[in-house]
């Protein structure tokens, strides 16, 4: 079986041990009560999306953490949404095995990240952009996400899945079935499928990061 490798926030892992050494790295280099700079907290908001729960924990919005102490008196986390609501968040179950449903999302997003990038990278060829959601001028594209809109990732995905003989046909490659960073799909064709699915019926915006994370997601939670 394959060593598992994982990427998080654009840093390679080739061991779990050693992800796990690095957010230990950043739980011990903070107070208790400390609120988490901003370099490390772009390297959170990736890692806690694979929480089994991170819908939930998320509410809202994630609008940041805190280091707290927690009953064990240990280094624990605190997730602070964008309402000023928090909740704590174990860092450690984002490394236990992801359900399938989530691998598949995953591998979904990975096969068409090119586009998304593709297409970030021309708006921004010509000069600022304007958001899609607020009307806000975004001067670069690190202040940007793309935001799949009519329909949304989820029902773009599930329109696809559901097509192709529902999620027991999206098998995770068996060397990688326990990983949630690099999984991939072990039918090459149906990888080559969603690419051009996804070409043809995604609408894709540019949108401040501000937007994406926060207007976005509590209109999802209305809904």
């Amino acid at each position: 079986m394959a060593r598992l490798e994982y990427r998080i926030n654009g840093e390679h892992f080739r061991t779990q041990k050693a992800l796990r050494e690095r957010i230990q790295g950043i739980m011990n280099s903070y107070r208790y009560d400390e609120v988490v700079g901003e370099a490390d907290e772009e390297f959170l908001r990736d890692l806690i999306t694979l929480h089994p729960d991170y819908e939930e924990k998320a509410g809202v919005g994630v609008g940041g953490f805190v280091v707290v102490r927690t009953e064990w008196n240990n280094r624990g986390l605190m997730l602070v949404r964008i309402d000023g609501s928090d909740i704590d968040i174990s860092w450690q179950d984002c490394l236990k095995a992801t359900p399938h449903a989530r691998q598949v999302d995953g591998c979904l997003r990975r096969a068409v990240k090119p586009q998304v990038l593709a297409v970030l990278t021309e708006a921004f060829a010509h000069g600022p952009v304007v958001c899609g959601i607020t009307g806000d001028s975004i001067a670069s594209p690190r202040e940007a996400d793309v935001d799949h809109y009519l329909p949304e990732f989820k029902e773009l995905a599930s329109s696809f899945i559901q097509e192709h003989g529902g999620l027991e046909a999206f098998v995770i490659a068996p060397d990688k079935a326990a990983g949630f960073s690099v999984a991939e799909l072990e039918n090459a064709a149906l990888v080559t499928d969603w690419q051009d699915y996804h070409r043809k019926h995604a609408n894709l915006r540019i949108v401040t990061k501000h937007a994406n994370r926060s207007i976005l997601r509590r209109k999802a939670r209305d809904e």
